[in-house]
């Protein structure tokens, strides 16, 4: 009887053993979800604003860069001209190869010498020399979508049906697991005021279809006025732009390097 007694009493704290190891796994399981998504974010974003240090032998020159000119037609919002501007002026502090004028002081340079509005992608060559800087880097944002691409996970709330009702008849913005496309166009000219000439010059394209976790973003929901483009706070339009805008600096400073070298020993 003895026997039988600690039997099932053993076998009691065997099951209760098994049950709270199992529990324990699925705890370990969901606290290492989010740790991956984090993980995907800071791949996205980790070579952000990291350049090649300049030349040796490179001195910094002044730069200004105005609020960009922005085309709307293609899903771009006219406030992202002071947006695009801000992000970069970061970035170029970052490349360790200028001494950037803030946006606020420049726009004074500009108001104090009558430049004001002036200072545009197409007008630079007319317009003589802005005092005060040595060059100008000019941007323009070229397009700006966010678009559904696929869902893993099923509808649910927040769902909304893409043209065409293709797929699985809808797409579910408030799943972080959905799939989204990205398109940023911007165009940058690095520009002697006093000339007009462009030094350097890139246009990045920049595309990408992932996980909305791994942008970092959040989807407010759909622009009923546009082809299902999905609508984002002003903050992560930033973080799109800031990948764009990386890409095409990035690019450009090979260019900017030989050319700046180039100009200083033809100075000197």
């Amino acid at each position: 009887m003895i026997n039988k007694m600690l039997s099932s009493s053993f076998l009691r704290r065997f099951v209760v053993s098994v049950s709270l190891t199992g529990l324990g796994v699925v705890i370990v399981g969901c606290e290492t979800t989010p740790k991956s998504s984090a993980s995907a974010d800071q791949d996205m974003t980790q070579h952000v604003g990291r350049y090649d240090p300049p030349p040796a032998g490179f001195e910094r020159v002044r730069l200004g860069v105005p609020p960009f000119e922005v085309d709307t037609r293609r899903g771009a919002q006219e406030e992202m001209n002071v947006i695009a501007a801000d992000i970069l002026a970061s970035l170029t502090t970052n490349a360790r190869r200028f001494r950037v004028i803030e946006r606020t002081q420049l726009e004074q340079l500009t108001r104090e010498q009558g430049l004001e509005g002036i200072v545009k992608w197409d007008e630079l060559a007319e317009m003589g020399q802005v005092q005060g800087v040595d060059y100008l880097l000019l941007g323009r944002v070229t397009n700006f979508r966010v678009m559904p691409s696929e869902s893993r996970g099923g509808l649910g709330v927040g769902t909304i049906r893409l043209p065409g009702g293709g797929g699985t008849g809808g797409f579910d913005f408030r799943n972080r697991s959905s799939r989204i496309d990205v398109e940023c166009g911007v165009d940058l000219r690095l520009v002697d005021p006093e000339s007009g000439e462009v030094i350097a010059a890139n246009f990045s394209e920049y595309e990408r279809s992932d996980s909305i976790s791994s942008f970092g973003i959040s989807i407010l929901g759909v622009d009923a006025d546009s082809e299902a483009d999905l609508e984002i706070s002003e903050s992560d339009q930033g973080r799109i732009l800031r990948l764009a805008l990386d890409d095409a600096l990035r690019k450009m400073l090979p260019d900017i390097d030989y050319e700046l070298m180039d100009r200083r020993r033809e100075g000197s």
